[in-house]
């Protein structure tokens, strides 16, 4: 039996919890690799990034990165909500080189639960710990996901329609 200081416990407990953050005024954009895309303020960290990994002998696939801290072997489940879509996806704890221990899950790019960015209303994502991230509406995550899904081949332009030709008939024989 061991004993326990509930007060120590309950503040260890608020350290280890973040409030949500704010991303008022955060939008998507490029990764510098071109193989992602980032979430964030303007000239900081992300909060969020999808990323393109494409290998010759394999399929698509994309890796979801909650850019949050997290603790060596931890898990949850990522819930993401908008568009029409609820989606839970699992995300590890991953060391990662610059960021320390951070959230990540990957996934087949084809995987119906990714359909959740490829809408362009508000997104809600709460992942347990880090509290809820709101994500402003864009079409910038549904052309990248679908980038991703062809294989990293941009999407065939469509021809233009040839429009109909008058099609003239004969003069009225006398």
């Amino acid at each position: 039996m061991q004993r326990i200081d509930l007060d120590e416990t309950q503040s260890a407990a608020a350290l280890a919890l973040s409030a949500s953050p704010n991303s008022e005024g955060a939008s998507w954009r490029v990764s510098a690799d071109g193989a992602g895309l980032d979430f964030g303020q303007e000239k900081q960290a992300p909060f969020l990034t999808l990323h393109c990994v494409l290998a010759k002998d394999s399929a698509p696939q994309l890796a979801v990165i909650r850019n949050a801290q997290s603790q060596p072997g931890a898990k949850a489940l990522f819930a993401v909500l908008g568009n029409g879509i609820t989606a839970r996806l699992k995300l590890d704890a991953t060391l990662s080189k610059s960021a320390g221990w951070r959230w990540e899950g990957l996934y087949p790019a084809s995987a119906p639960e990714l359909d959740v960015f490829t809408g362009q209303r508000d997104i809600e994502a709460t992942l347990p710990g880090a509290g809820t991230l709101k994500i402003a509406g864009s079409p910038l995550p549904r052309e990248f996901l679908g980038w991703c899904r062809r294989g990293g081949v941009a999407e065939p332009k469509a021809e233009p329609k040839a429009e109909p030709k008058e099609v003239s008939s004969p003069p009225p024989a006398e």
